[in-house]
């Protein structure tokens, strides 16, 4: 990769992160378009190739970008001192909130690029970002009061049920519901609300 990518001013740099992570996020790796990918950076595609060197280059950085970017964010909003269960998932949910408000597509982009196919990437991907993701899971289990639940419910199942519930949330948002991240947190949050409701025990309420 060419280093005068980082000799950009630091919009133009996300300008051009922004506008591949959307393409990567949209299409697969071969069907996704430089061509799209430029038009939408508002760049010549002759500059993604001066600063990647390929389309390929470009996946590769995009991807190591996203990780490190994910990994960072989550580093910085981790109070490990809270054990509540849901006030840990709002926690991490600023932490996402802030880094949609940065990157919209890095979280797509992310998971879409561990199950990419395309042998041109495939056995290049840092695939550990998946054994992060399980590991975080376990820590977070973890460290939770997994006492307030009620006996029947199911941490690891409760877990999966809210990352699922997160991840379609924001699929289902039309684009225009995506410019107010924080109306959109505060509506995500109040369903959180509801299945905390459901599943502590009365004394926690």
């Amino acid at each position: 990769m060419n280093e005068k990518f980082f000799t950009l001013p630091k919009e133009r740099r996300d300008a051009i992160i922004n506008a591949a992570m959307h393409i990567f996020a949209k299409y697969d790796y071969k069907k996704a378009s430089t061509d799209e990918i430029a038009s939408l950076a508002g760049i010549s595609k002759g500059l993604i190739f001066h600063y990647f060197g390929s389309k390929k280059g470009l996946y590769l950085f995009l991807y190591d970008y996203a990780a490190n970017f994910i990994m960072g964010e989550m580093r910085k909003f981790g109070d490990t001192s809270e054990t509540d269960f849901f006030k840990i998932i709002v926690n991490s949910q600023t932490c996402k909130l802030s880094m949609l408000a940065k990157h919209p597509d890095c979280m797509t982009f992310i998971i879409k690029a561990f199950y990419e196919d395309s042998p041109e990437v495939k056995s290049e991907i840092d695939t550990t970002f998946g054994d992060i993701e399980k590991s975080t899971a376990k820590s977070f289990l973890a460290r939770a009061d997994l006492s307030k639940l009620k006996e029947d419910v199911s941490p690891e199942k409760l877990l999966n049920i809210i990352l699922w519930f997160a991840e379609g949330f924001m699929r289902t948002r039309t684009p225009e519901e995506l410019t107010d991240l924080e109306k959109l947190n505060d509506i995500y949050l109040e369903y959180v609300e509801m299945l905390r409701r459901l599943v502590y025990k009365p004394e926690y309420l």
